[in-house]
């Protein structure tokens, strides 16, 4: 096999390196094929599919189209049916981000005690946190809400649409953001501009800077409760995942300011069984 396919390759003017890596991944199949009792010849593309899941588990989804090329390229070699014709695994890879419960989000939040000595960012940086955890908000968003989205005697947030990306939408405060919210409205919120967090929301430099700080406080409070936490966006997405779970797509949508519904399936957890699914439904052949 081994010279069958170098040979084939050098006739294609493949590289050397590359040549080293495709006879590589072949032997990695070829091997597999052997460890399961299964001739090369006899190979089905539902032993195709089992070598795939089996990479998955351990190759990234580039890896994994690198083996399959490599596949393609042996059958060829070797005159026989390509079972690996232009099957591909689609889509961009994405590390798998940590999602939290709902006791976990809880927390999270009630044992984080604001750091920075900055007046303005230590009054205001416990309800942006709690603005990503309980309303799943981005930063966008908060920095859009001005002092007439709150009502306080509701308990609701009114928030406004984007330019391009979000829609408005009106969600419940829990009970202890209303206290927070009153507290700080009455006592620290800088009545001079129209913006919910004030003055910071008026400038987007110093706004998001603010952000940035809290998400390394967040890294640091990961820490010390010993949990993996990278951004504040992870709270978001770990909101939308149990919106999703208790009210389903539609409700989600709207809550989560999404245009479509399709922006929603995207936080459910696939098993498994999908990937098979997933790969069937790209293969030329079906």
């Amino acid at each position: 096999m081994h010279n069958d396919l170098t040979s084939y390759l050098t006739e294609k003017r493949f590289a050397r390196k590359t040549i080293k890596r495709i006879v590589h991944c072949a032997n990695h199949y070829i091997n597999w094929l052997t460890v399961n009792n299964i001739h090369i010849k006899e190979a089905t593309y539902k032993d195709l599919i089992n070598y795939i899941t089996y990479l998955q588990k351990s190759k990234s989804k580039q890896v994994t189209n690198e083996h399959l090329k490599s596949i393609s390229y042996y059958y060829r070699s070797a005159d026989i049916p390509d079972i690996a014709y232009q099957v591909r695994i689609k889509g961009i890879e994405r590390k798998q981000q940590i999602l939290f419960t709902e006791e976990e989000l809880d927390h999270i939040y009630h044992s984080y005690l604001p750091e920075d000595q900055q007046s303005l960012f230590r009054h205001s940086n416990k309800i942006l946190l709690s603005f990503s955890i309980y309303q799943a908000l981005d930063t966008s968003d908060m920095a859009r809400l001005e002092i007439q989205h709150l009502n306080l005697q509701t308990g609701k947030l009114y928030v406004p649409a984007s330019q391009k990306r979000k829609v408005a939408r009106t969600l419940d405060l829990v009970s202890h953001q209303i206290l927070q919210l009153h507290y700080y409205i009455e006592n620290h919120r800088d009545k001079s501009t129209e913006k919910l967090i004030s003055p910071q929301a008026a400038n987007e430099n110093k706004f998001y800077h603010q952000l940035r700080i809290l998400n390394k406080q967040m890294r640091h409070h990961g820490c010390n409760l010993q949990m993996n936490i990278s951004c504040l966006k992870q709270f978001r997405q770990s909101r939308i995942t149990l919106w999703i779970k208790q009210y389903g797509l539609r409700k989600t949508q709207y809550y989560a300011g999404f245009k479509s519904v399709n922006s929603v399936e995207s936080y459910k957890q696939k098993d498994s069984e999908d990937l098979r699914k997933y790969i069937l439904q790209f293969h030329p052949l079906q």
